[in-house]
């Protein structure tokens, strides 16, 4: 049985009493163990994008205004109509980074925005995104994550309905600097 296995056995409570004791005592006995290390890095991450508001990444334009007020550095990048749109050159003190998808529709509460990386013939599709009562979709994410994404080359962005239809809004071709 692996660690992974048996942690995930003793939150779901299968272990009996004795198991979960043995386990209890081998964690607390093997702070380095690279399982629970693992465990530890996604439980602080977890906590640090629960706290920032960029674990669901579309946010109301408040949430950004909140963040700007407490001190942080956000990078507003407007790619225009949808269609092609500019590349982003991050800022190197931008803490977050917040694309801007102005869909013009004010009458969706939800989208889904779906993402096609096209030199790793890559597509990621995130679910449910908000979308502010403006009419814009502010896609809120960490600085790191922003130069992953806009460092993958050429980006195609379609923002799709949640409805059964999955009809495609709006479409940004964004290319890299």
């Amino acid at each position: 049985m692996t660690r992974l296995y048996e942690l995930d056995a003793y939150l779901t409570g299968e272990l009996n009493e004795g198991e979960a004791d043995a386990l209890e005592e081998a964690m607390f006995g093997a702070p380095d163990d690279p399982d629970l290390l693992f465990l530890d890095r996604i439980a602080r991450h977890g906590a640090q994008l629960a706290e920032h508001g960029t674990f669901d990444i579309g946010v109301p334009r408040a949430h950004i205004d909140t963040l700007v007020a407490a001190g942080h550095k956000v990078q507003m990048f407007d790619p225009g109509p949808p269609g092609k749109g500019h590349s982003l050159i991050l800022d190197d003190d931008a803490e977050f980074v917040v694309t801007m998808l102005a869909i013009g529709r004010n009458d969706i509460e939800r989208v889904d925005v779906e993402i096609n990386l096209i030199d790793y013939n890559a597509t990621k599709t995130i679910k449910d995104v908000t979308v502010d009562r403006d009419g814009i979709v502010y896609g809120l994410c960490e600085r790191p994550l922003a130069k992953l994404a806009f460092g993958a080359g050429r980006t195609v962005a379609n923002v799709r309905r949640t409805d059964g239809a999955r009809d495609v809004i709006a479409t940004w071709d964004l290319t890299p600097p």
